[in-house]
């Protein structure tokens, strides 16, 4: 049983203590504590090595890639020149990106300017806690965001011929920006003499995408067109372009098609080593983004798709989207009292599309407070268990909403059932990517904008 201390003793030992401060410095009595009191010399120099030590310098980069990129950006690079240095290399920013929380990208299609960030704060009973980023604008003349990846925007710019289409890639935090080489379209297509409908922009922008390639800082560009070898025989064929590396689009493979392109979706990338690209004909055929090869194929979910669809009416009726680790498809059913919609998601190992939800016609003037003309629906992306979707509407003479079109984000939770408006994105035309803030640069080629 341990000696029992009494108040008295305490005394004693505090007074002690209260003493020895007062005829000696800190540094004196740190080596009282750590050497042998009959050594003054050893115990000196040992207290000279002690008030100098600092965190170890990975242990304080380590605890760096903990810190909010703004933080980073505004603050932690101007402490000293070796953290600014450490901060711009690949190997931090992969570190800060396995940290780092994805939010939501809003981009304004009328002003660039006004485009911003929302931060996801919290995410508690099925509600979204958002702070909001300012100054997230894209360059002027590099067209609009198609797609985000690791915190690099994909943007798209086509003027009146698809042989002039430019691909331009933007890291917003770090501002720096790279155009692409020119897809690889077949140049022997007439092009048409006026500017390109919206079913034409649409189907090209859907037939790449950027991904990114695991446990490096490299990004790569997939395309797919469509070749005719022969007159009325068509092939597809897919590209890849590795951004810094490649100066060319180069062939991966190809696949015999029925007819032109056409009705071929943008492809889902599971952020890790797979690219799903679904096609009418050709069901979905996996690429594998390392070896750069199609891995195999799965069919379709288990609805009615006729080949003779149109782009923009599929398009419409099915929407495939990543969720967490599967692949889903919300597909749009006619019902008496409006349009139901039901989820499918995809079983690897089988092979097979299983009914996952329901979802009942949207009670839009309960939730935004007002009857919507909807001109268009579209799901974007899951958060969560919180699929995010974007309504079109069409407004008149209405005082309290822009005149002419505009868009509205709900997001539907599978758990609840809720739907929610999201107050966070403003009714604009503003379309959302599912973005996460990176450091993450672009090859020496880019430059600062």
């Amino acid at each position: 049983m341990g000696r029992m201390v009494t108040r008295s003793q305490r005394l004693k030992l505090l007074n002690h203590d209260s003493h020895s401060n007062d005829n000696s410095n800190t540094s004196s009595k740190r080596c009282k504590v750590i050497s042998d009191s009959n050594n003054s010399n050893t115990s000196s120099k040992r207290c000279e090595v002690i008030s100098k030590v600092l965190l170890p310098q990975d242990l304080m980069l380590h605890i760096l890639t903990f810190v909010h990129v703004k933080c980073l950006i505004n603050s932690a690079r101007y402490v000293c020149k070796s953290w600014a240095t450490t901060i711009r290399t690949s190997q931090f920013a992969l570190a800060c990106l396995s940290h780092s929380k994805p939010g939501i990208y809003v981009d304004d299609r009328d002003s660039r300017s006004k485009s911003y960030f929302l931060d996801i704060k919290s995410y508690v009973n099925g509600q979204f806690e958002f702070e909001r980023t300012s100054n997230f604008r894209t360059p002027s003349r590099t067209g609009t965001v198609i797609a985000s990846c690791n915190g690099i925007l994909l943007l798209f710019r086509q003027r009146n011929r698809p042989t002039r289409t430019q691909i331009f890639l933007f890291n917003p935090v770090i501002k720096c920006c790279l155009r692409t080489p020119p897809l690889p379209l077949q140049l022997d297509k007439t092009p048409p003499p006026h500017f390109p409908g919206l079913h034409d922009r649409l189907q090209l922008v859907c037939q790449f995408t950027l991904v990114y390639v695991p446990h490096t800082a490299k990004f790569k560009l997939f395309f797919a067109d469509s070749v005719e070898v022969v007159s009325g025989a068509f092939y597809y064929v897919f590209y890849v372009l590795t951004i810094g590396i490649d100066d060319s689009w180069r062939v991966i493979d190809r696949k015999e098609a029925p007819i032109q392109l056409r009705g071929i979706w943008k492809p889902l990338y599971d952020g890790s080593n797979y690219l799903y690209w679904t096609n009418i004909h050709r069901g979905i055929i996996v690429v594998d983004v390392e070896k750069e090869i199609t891995v195999g194929n799965f069919s379709l979910p288990p609805v009615l798709i006729r080949p003779s669809l149109t782009f923009l009416y599929a398009a419409n009726q099915l929407s495939f989207l990543w969720m967490g680790n599967l692949l889903s498809c919300v597909v749009r059913k006619h019902v008496d009292d409006g349009e139901a919609y039901h989820i499918y998601i995809l079983d690897f190992d089988s092979g097979k599309w299983s009914l996952y939800h329901e979802m009942e016609p949207f009670d839009f003037v309960t939730t935004s407070g007002r009857k919507l003309c909807i001109v268009s629906l579209l799901f974007r992306f899951w958060i969560h268990d919180q699929v995010i979707f974007r309504v079109t509407t069409l407004h008149f003479n209405n005082e309290n909403l822009p005149e002419g079109r505009c868009t509205v984000h709900f997001s539907y939770s599978v758990k609840t059932r809720k739907l929610t408006k999201i107050e966070a994105i403003a009714m604009a035309n503003n379309e959302v990517w599912l973005h996460t803030n990176s450091l993450i640069a672009l090859p020496s080629r880019s430059t600062p904008t």
